[in-house]
């Protein structure tokens, strides 16, 4: 059963309500994630307990025993930049628990089947980092088997859409050119080495998915979004496989998969810079990630911080040999 909201993490909050979770209740939460996946836990009172990652966003098994405690009521899982995490040892860490498993899709869409039945008990995640023509869609999606024991009557109004995003909605889609020089020309690059600089907007309020983004999502077309998507991902892989200072993430995206993002790894500190204000000047959308909540700020996190950059699948260089850079 699915159902459309605003934002992801708004699916998030109501995926966490629907399993009856509650003020003083724990989670089991990765030790790397986006600030905003704290402001549900912060409105509900519910206390997030910290399991490791390791470098390659992969789970470190021996840290999650470790970090269980009685009063935990659900696991919570990322499927990072698209990469699949092995979600059967995390269902059978689950009920022999006896606790609920979440699982985060923003990362990335699935378009075709996976072949493989849902073992998660909610899934949540942002069609609106995928299809760029709608203007909100986070989706929450419950498995159907415990869905028909305890159904849900959502009651919220719908989004309402800011003029200001409605216009910039208009140039990314007719003037993308035109706006990315505007934006350079005009605006201030962000200080990509200032830890934690580029913060996400808090959603004071939980809505429903707006009626026009609503019929964008229902009416687009998925499979070509998938072939530009995987297109820019594999033209990004190549744009830095030309450096050797350059370390992708070795993962494998199953078929089905679309990445919001192409995660790599880059120690020298005047390359990386480099290739984000090689972004910025020539309209990539090329970042750092993420914003980490104040409680995950640690020696490790930092480090991972610092050499990470992502670039976003929604454009790629075409032009061959063009970039030199040091």
């Amino acid at each position: 059963m699915k159902f459309f909201f605003s934002h992801g993490r708004t699916a998030f909050k109501y995926g966490l309500i629907y399993l009856g979770l509650k003020k003083d209740d724990c989670i089991m939460m990765p030790n790397y994630f986006c600030d905003i996946l704290m402001d549900p836990l912060n409105d509900l009172g519910i206390k997030p307990i910290f399991y490791n990652i390791n470098r390659d966003f992969t789970t470190d098994w021996k840290s999650l025993p470790k970090k269980y405690k009685k009063k935990v009521k659900a696991l919570f899982f990322i499927n990072y930049f698209g990469y699949e995490e092995n979600k059967k040892k995390f269902q059978t860490f689950c009920k022999r628990k006896k606790i609920f498993l979440i699982e985060d899709d923003c990362h990335s869409i699935r378009v075709g089947k996976l072949n493989k039945k849902p073992v998660s008990d909610v899934i949540f995640y942002s069609l609106k980092k995928i299809i760029k023509l709608a203007y909100s869609g986070g989706v929450l999606e419950i498995n159907q088997k415990i869905y028909e024991n305890r159904p849900i009557n959502i009651k919220l109004k719908k989004y309402q859409i800011n003029p200001f995003v409605k216009f910039n909605n208009f140039l990314e889609i007719n003037f993308l050119s035109l706006k990315r020089k505007l934006k350079y020309l005009f605006l201030k690059i962000p200080n990509y080495s200032k830890f934690n600089a580029i913060k996400n907007e808090k959603v004071k309020q939980d809505f429903l998915i707006d009626d026009y983004s609503n019929k964008i999502i229902r009416e687009e077309n998925l499979k070509k979004i998938k072939r530009e998507r995987l297109k820019n991902y594999d033209l990004w892989k190549k744009f830095c496989s030309k450096n050797k200072s350059i370390f992708p993430i070795k993962r494998r995206l199953n078929k089905n998969i679309v990445p919001w993002l192409y995660p790599v790894y880059i120690k020298n500190n005047k390359l990386r810079n480099q290739i984000l204000i090689f972004g910025w000047k020539n309209g990539y959308s090329i970042t750092t990630w993420p914003s980490l909540p104040k409680k995950l700020i640690n020696k490790n996190n930092r480090k991972i911080w610092s050499e990470l950059i992502c670039f976003n699948t929604d454009n790629a260089p075409k032009i061959k040999n063009k970039f030199n850079f040091t």
